[in-house]
């Protein structure tokens, strides 16, 4: 090990909705998100006496196969002649926010894989690389590219790629805040994992005419929204975008949110004005971008008075145009 301390902190993604679902259309997937400074994910690697993960019971076991496949993909010269058991090495996993629409598994596996890379003085791999290793990015590839980079991003959907393309990417304006909104639901009624598995195979697919309204409102309001920073134009687009791809799972939903909770919420923030609202992939994450910090805030003090009921913890984050951190101590 070339450093006795290396640490990788990771941003969560957002994501405002696939394109398309099963093989009616010409890709399959697809779809705009956008990279956030928090709830960030925080892997450190440092030199021991023995081989150790320390992290949380809910996420050991993903650390432990990441361990393994970084092991087999990325450094097969290290274990020619010993066990990853005889690394004294110390994996700790400090912070994962799992299971709220973030992207956590992507972040949590490209943290992992980086951090042991740059611990043992190897370069890093793509992001592509990392994916396909990883066995990530097999739906959207929005935290597979902004987990190095950072920033507003677009992928092209899958055809035959073990990854889906990048289409573009660029920086997000740094005055527009988001609000991180987390419905007051049960961790019962989540969809990831094998439920997100099957859920997909229960819907039915996109037909290309909805795939290709999508990719009209993505290419004509949303990205020239962002370029130009004319919030108004990408508060509306972004909002109808999400409504129209949540509605893709409907049969599994109830409708184009994740609970009457979520719906509620984002029903309140549309009746308040201009916020970019939209649920984050399956939720149970609501998020609310308004065009300066004053009107999140602003937004944040409504929803707590007189929506107690239905919102649980309410944070604000900033668009993370960086991608990973990385910090060492030798």
């Amino acid at each position: 090990m070339q450093h006795k301390f290396v640490t990788v902190s990771a941003p969560s993604r957002l994501h405002f909705g696939l394109i398309s679902i099963g093989d009616l259309t010409e890709r399959k997937f697809g779809g705009a998100g956008l990279m956030i400074d928090g709830p960030r994910t925080n892997v450190g690697i440092a030199s021991g006496d023995e081989f150790q993960v320390v992290a949380p019971k809910s996420v050991k076991e993903a650390v432990l196969e990441s361990i393994l496949v970084w092991q087999k993909q990325f450094a097969p010269e290290l274990f020619r002649d010993r066990e990853l058991g005889d690394l004294p090495i110390r994996v700790a996993v400090n912070n994962s926010p799992r299971h709220r629409g973030f992207g956590s598994g992507t972040q949590l596996a490209f943290s992992i894989a980086a951090a042991l890379q740059l611990a043992f003085d190897q370069p890093l791999p793509s992001a592509e690389e990392m994916a396909m290793a990883l066995g990530r990015g097999k739906r959207s590839a929005i935290g597979t590219y902004g987990f190095l980079e950072g920033g507003f991003l677009v992928d092209r959907g899958i055809d035959n790629e073990p990854v889906a393309p990048l289409d573009m990417r660029t920086d997000f304006p740094e005055d527009w805040k988001i609000a991180l909104i987390q419905p007051s639901v049960s961790e019962e009624s989540q969809v990831f994992g094998d439920a997100e598995l099957n859920a997909f195979r229960q819907l039915p697919g996109t037909t290309q005419p909805q795939a290709d309204q999508l990719t009209a409102i993505l290419r004509s309001e949303i990205l020239p929204s962002v370029l130009n920073q004319d919030f108004s134009t990408f508060a509306d687009a972004v909002t109808e975008y999400g409504c129209q791809s949540g509605m893709h799972y409907s049969p599994v939903m109830g409708g184009a949110y994740a609970s009457p909770e979520a719906t509620a919420i984002v029903d309140k923030i549309r009746g308040f004005g201009q916020f970019a609202v939209g649920q984050s992939s399956w939720g149970p994450t609501i998020f609310a971008i308004g065009p300066s910090e004053k009107e999140v805030n602003w937004l944040v003090e409504k929803m707590a008075d007189g929506a107690e009921d239905v919102v649980g913890h309410v944070e604000i984050v900033s668009a993370d145009n960086h991608g990973m951190k990385i910090s060492f101590n030798d």
